[in-house]
């Protein structure tokens, strides 16, 4: 008989659908879900309607929902929920992510202080509550530094300030676009870390941490970081691999995450490598995704589920092959209508998935206007990281986002 798991949210089907349906493949799933529900039905054998901004309701109907059920594990892969979920798994007796840990993850400045009590190498920072106090905390660390908010995700209003008359707009610009969650005003201002970024996901089981796959990230949309592609498979070295395994699990560690998978973001600095942050959830961005059609056999919804129920998941094989995706935008604000496609692009044996992520009709904005203003996405494949870049690139270049232009 299948074990039974509490799913909180789903995400956007897009992005997250193969992870529910994997993990309905294997596990009994039972779902409290952002009303209406509509494609995650199909994966889910019982289900609730809510508000999952209002906490009472999400714990009323998951106590309702466990008066029929017995619950092996819970979990979400939503950033938002990552707290919310934790808390539901304390107030049912179901063992899950730790309430402080889930709490650390979703603030960046906690997680600073954590690396820094455990010795986990990882950027130098202040917090500030004033442009004075950031400004001087910039002098502090030396310019130029990263202002970002501290419980964001997907690099949402985080920038690159050169001097203090950037900070004056970047920390007001990180203040306002904040998680309301943290309502106490400070804004995290932290070191500038040179090298290339990456970001691993791992399965994290009572103590034990286990990387499976390494992504290179490309971003664009200067000052801002906007996570515009990425890379997986064997993308590196088997040193600098090996010392990017063991900041993964001692940073996992210092935070206490357990009983999930994690995504976790590094630069690769001429010191080694240093941890931007470690999110307590699935990785986003169809990295996960990415995964699994790099990995033989891999279902991340199925490695998900093991965790949550507490079993330790099959040993994962190494990648065998290289595949990227790039995030279609448009070429400046607009009302979006289709994405167009050259005929004998999509005929390339090397264009693995063309998608629309995005209906018609809706306004994308580019940074600072809007984050993650996405019309749809490519993902390819190709003999080494070069060969995907390049292919990557044409991608985006040859396909044409389209749609009326919207006023400045």
């Amino acid at each position: 008989m299948k074990e039974t798991i509490l799913v909180i949210g789903s995400g956007y089907q897009a992005f997250r659908e193969y992870a529910l349906k994997g993990l309905a493949e294997r596990y009994r799933v039972v779902l409290i879900g952002q009303a209406p529900l509509n494609w995650q039905l199909s994966y889910a054998t019982e289900y609730r309607e809510t508000e999952l901004k209002d906490r009472a309701a999400v714990f009323a109907a998951a106590e309702d929902l466990a008066a029929g059920n017995r619950f092996a594990g819970v979990l979400t892969w939503e950033e938002m929920h990552i707290t919310l979920a934790a808390e539901v798994g304390a107030r049912l007796g179901v063992r899950t992510m730790p309430v402080e840990a889930a709490r650390a993850c979703r603030d960046k400045a906690r997680q600073r202080e954590l690396f820094q009590a455990a010795e986990v190498p990882s950027a130098r920072f202040q917090l500030a509550g004033s442009v004075e106090e950031a400004i001087t905390a910039a002098d502090t660390i030396g310019y130029p530094v990263v202002v970002k908010p501290r419980g964001r995700a997907a690099s949402v209003a985080v920038q690159i300030v050169y001097s203090e008359d950037e900070m004056r707009a970047a920390f007001d610009f990180a203040r306002t676009s904040e998680n309301a969650a943290i309502a106490d005003g400070l804004v995290l201002i932290e070191e500038f870390l040179v090298g290339e970024e990456i970001s691993v996901d791992s399965w994290v089981l009572d103590g034990k941490v286990e990387p499976y796959v390494i992504a290179l990230k490309r971003t664009d949309y200067p000052p801002f970081f906007e996570e515009v592609a990425h890379v997986a498979g064997k993308v590196l070295d088997s040193g600098t691999e090996a010392a990017v395994r063991d900041v993964v699990i001692r940073a996992t560690q210092a935070i206490g995450i357990d009983r999930t998978v994690t995504h976790t973001e590094l630069m690769l600095t001429a010191d080694g490598p240093k941890v931007i942050e470690v999110n307590g959830r699935l990785g986003g961005e169809l990295i996960p995704r990415l995964a699994e059609i790099a990995i033989p056999g891999l279902s991340v919804g199925a490695l998900m589920g093991a965790v949550a129920t507490g079993h330790e998941p099959t040993p994962i094989p190494e990648p065998d092959r290289l595949v990227g995706i790039r995030f279609l935008y448009p070429p400046a604000d607009l009302t979006f209508g289709n994405i167009e496609v050259p005929t004998a692009l999509a005929d390339e044996p090397w264009v693995y998935e063309v998608r629309r992520v995005t209906e018609p009709g809706t306004e994308l904005r580019l940074p600072p206007r809007g984050f993650l203003g996405r019309a749809g996405y490519a993902i390819a494949t190709g003999a080494d990281v070069a060969e995907i870049d390049a292919r990557l690139l044409a991608l985006a270049d040859r396909m044409t986002v389209a749609g009326e232009p919207l006023a400045a």
